[in-house]
């Protein structure tokens, strides 16, 4: 199995090893996850074409957000500009829908900062 196949792409770790982008890239039918139905597909829906569609989506979105997000001022963090025109584009694309917005979130004395929680339990 040819490792170097990807010149752009650098493993580190088990998390996403090289071996599974060779066959994500042979297309390899018995890797478990690349049904339709796993993503919740009509089974006669392509999943490229699902994947496409919503690189599309997001490509649009963040062009039009782009020039808006330049022109604040230097004092104007965009806070409620990149929560509305990119970030709730970008959870619906990701299937998590509207999410409510958060500050932080408070472990054993640490505070940790964070934007929004999906289902008031997952800190995104």
């Amino acid at each position: 199995m040819k490792r170097d196949l990807f010149a752009t792409v650098k493993t580190e770790g088990a998390l996403l090893p090289a071996e599974l982008l060779v066959r994500l890239a042979a297309e390899d039918r018995t890797l478990p996850g690349l049904a339709p139905e796993h993503y919740h597909l009509a089974k006669n829906e392509r999943l490229n074409e699902a994947v496409t569609r919503a690189w599309n989506r997001l490509r649009g979105a963040w062009t039009s957000f782009k020039p808006d997000l330049e022109r604040l001022s230097e004092d104007d963090p965009g806070t409620g500009l990149t929560r509305d025109r990119w970030l709730n584009i970008l959870f619906q694309e990701l299937a998590f829908g509207r999410l409510t917005p958060a500050r932080e979130l408070s472990i054993e004395g640490k505070s940790y900062p964070i934007s929004h929680m999906f289902q008031d339990r997952v800190p995104i």
